[in-house]
């Protein structure tokens, strides 16, 4: 024989009171009819019934707060409940969900189907809690109006308390940005939830485990060795496979502890513990709090519900810092390594940009361009194995990008041996000029510092050329959607190039165009070299040497050069070339001075045609 199922029906008219009852009668259900929620509450734990349809708007205790309080109570809890009422907003459906109901079906007395179908698939569903009868029966005995306005009195003190500690925690959101500050936030909440003299919050971050500790006064260093082996075995069930033995340790509130290490002589132990699980919104467990008292069995049902539920509440804020902290930890790797190839100023431009188009942009800037190559690169690669050319690079690489780095340049590329460099992109300085020239200087005196191991060397050794350019270039990301570079492009980049290949033509290490030489006035000592036409470019060009000692440079010698070069320029060859001879009397390995006197023997015996003082060098 099938057992009678009994519906407890809690509402306060007593017109629907009696079409329901008649609904659920004529169905093969038994009956219980409370006017309000008080009485409802009473008949819950007198006929404990096998599901209860409740009322929301009643007297003395309305359904949202009786459906509150009967599943905050142990057995009655375990009873189906279903808000049967007129409202019908998002709001109502909120409040109902909210106290505890495990359906909200709207009241239609023209179509009652809704409630009996909610009413049958509650009953037959197999996976719901069994209601423990015994023990309803025996918290019945002490159930009666009175007791039920005390347990309501404690239950909104109880979420209030709630709402108090859901604030508190609510801080923690300031602290995001360090996962020590968030768990210490927490552990000073935990002293408003319970006494403890001991807590530790053991969290899996970054594939590690950490381990926060924060000992009472009351405890010492041997009482936290003990607690710890105990807190790492339960830890170690979500986590097996951490390894406990690289727990990054913190100790917390140790700052005004100087007994910390002492021996401990009264007797005293961690004598209860209490361990919970910390889990995230989604209900993955990223850590575990775990608390001690001095005192035997301090750990209460109270207490324990207490701590539980502020640890519920505390899982999310811990898990958005852990997550929040991973991605910034994450980001600033990337940007490390990627800052080895690309300035950080491009990343950082790059995460702003919204969208993929945006980052194929380019626009025109002032720059000064600095180009390098090491002097007879073929043969030394062509003489040596590849495993020391690789490392002789590299360290010559490391040495130069950290000069031009310091000099508030950007790396722009590498080609072979040489290196491209930009000065005023991303960002730019009112003397690019200098600093290029700067950074020049450095790179050739730095040059013997560089580690050649066992390379074989040709017989004019090891030396850099160096040439420098000023002007407007095309700077940006320019590629394809697949794969782009910051790069610079124009006859800015070409000319630099171009002064960086006639470095060996003039036997000079830093070359600098006429634009540069305006720049950078004293604070380098230029000597006017030459006036080329260079491949690739139609105006002259007036090129400048960088000279690395100003010593032999004196008077008699710069007005000597001078006038030679002027009168060389006029096409007065033989005059011109008794000044040069003076220049290499007195220098006699300064090798313009030498380039300009065998160009006055030649031109004297063969004049150029249409002579405007520059030279056509089709050479790069």
């Amino acid at each position: 024989m099938t057992e009678t199922k009994k519906i407890l029906l809690v509402d306060d008219s007593d017109v629907v009171a009696g079409m329901l009852t008649r609904l659920l009668k004529n169905h093969g259900y038994a009956v219980v009819r409370a006017a309000d929620g008080a009485r409802g509450i009473e008949a819950a734990y007198a006929e404990i019934p096998d599901l209860i349809v409740m009322d929301v708007e009643m007297p003395l205790i309305q359904g949202y707060q009786a459906s509150r309080l009967l599943k905050h109570r142990r057995g009655v809890r375990d009873i189906p409940i279903i808000m049967h009422t007129s409202l019908s907003e998002d709001r109502d459906k909120y409040w109902a969900f909210n106290s505890g109901a495990d359906a909200f079906v709207n009241k239609d007395f023209d179509n009652l189907e809704g409630l009996l179908g909610r009413i049958e698939a509650i009953l037959s569903d197999r996976d719901r809690p069994i209601v423990d009868r015994d023990l309803v029966a025996e918290e019945a005995r002490t159930v009666d109006r009175d007791a039920i306005f005390e347990m309501m009195g404690t239950l909104f003190d109880g979420q209030l308390f709630q709402a108090n500690i859901v604030n508190m925690l609510g801080e923690t959101g300031k602290r995001i940005g360090s996962v020590r500050d968030t768990v210490e936030t927490i552990l000073d909440i935990l002293t408003k939830v319970c006494d403890y003299h001991l807590a530790v919050i053991l969290l899996a971050y970054n594939r590690r485990p950490m381990a926060f500790i924060r000992p009472g006064k009351e405890v010492f260093q041997e009482d936290v060795s003990d607690f710890l082996s105990v807190c790492f075995n339960d830890f170690y069930r979500h986590f097996p496979r951490l390894d406990m033995e690289a727990t990054e340790r913190v100790y917390l509130g140790l700052d005004d502890r100087d007994d910390f290490d002492k021996i401990r002589l009264d007797g005293h132990r961690v004598s209860s513990y209490a361990v919970f699980e910390i889990r995230g919104k989604g209900g993955a467990v990223v850590g575990s709090l775990h608390v001690g008292n001095l005192t035997n069995n301090y750990f209460s049902d109270h207490i324990l519900g207490h701590i539980g539920m502020f640890t519920d509440y505390a899982g999310p804020f811990l898990e958005n810092t852990l997550l929040f902290n991973q991605v910034t930890e994450m980001e600033d790797r990337i940007r490390n390594v990627f800052a080895k190839f690309v300035p950080r100023e491009i990343i950082d431009d790059l995460v702003e940009r919204g969208t993929e188009d945006a980052y194929l942009t380019g626009e025109k800037r002032e720059v000064a361009v600095l180009f390098s190559d090491i002097r007879s690169f073929t043969t030394i690669s062509e003489n040596n194995s590849a495993e020391d050319v690789v490392g002789f690079l590299n360290g010559f690489f490391n040495i130069m990008v950290g000069i031009i780095k310091d000099n508030g340049g950007t790396i722009d590329k590498f080609i072979g041996d040489a290196i491209l460099a930009i000065f005023g992109a991303p960002k730019s300085y009112p003397d690019n000029a200098l600093r290029a020239v700067r950074a020049a200087l450095e790179m050739i005196a730095a040059v013997p510092s560089v580690d050649l191991g066992q390379l074989v060397l040709p017989e004019e050794g090891f030396g850099i050329g160096v040439g420098i350019h000023e002007g407007v270039a095309v700077v940006g990301n320019i590629g394809s959607a697949e794969k782009f570079d910051y790069t610079v492009i124009g006859d800015t980049v070409n000319l630099a190039s171009r002064l960086e290949g006639l470095t060996k033509h003039y036997h000079k290490p830093i070359l600098v165009s006429e634009a540069v030489a305006g720049k950078i006035g004293d604070a380098a000592f230029l000597r006017l070299a030459d006036t080329v036409r260079v491949k690739g470019r139609d105006r002259p060009t007036e090129i400048y040497a960088v000279e690395l000692d100003s010593a032999p440079f004196d008077k008699p010698f710069m007005d000597a050069y001078g006038k030679g070069v002027k009168l060389y320029r006029m096409g007065n060859w033989s005059t011109a070339l008794e000044y040069f001879t003076a220049c290499l009397e007195q220098m006699p390995d300064d090798p313009v001075s030498a380039m300009y006197a065998d160009r006055c023997r030649r031109f004297m015996e063969d004049p150029p045609a249409n002579w405007d003082g520059a030279v056509a060098l089709d050479f790069k």
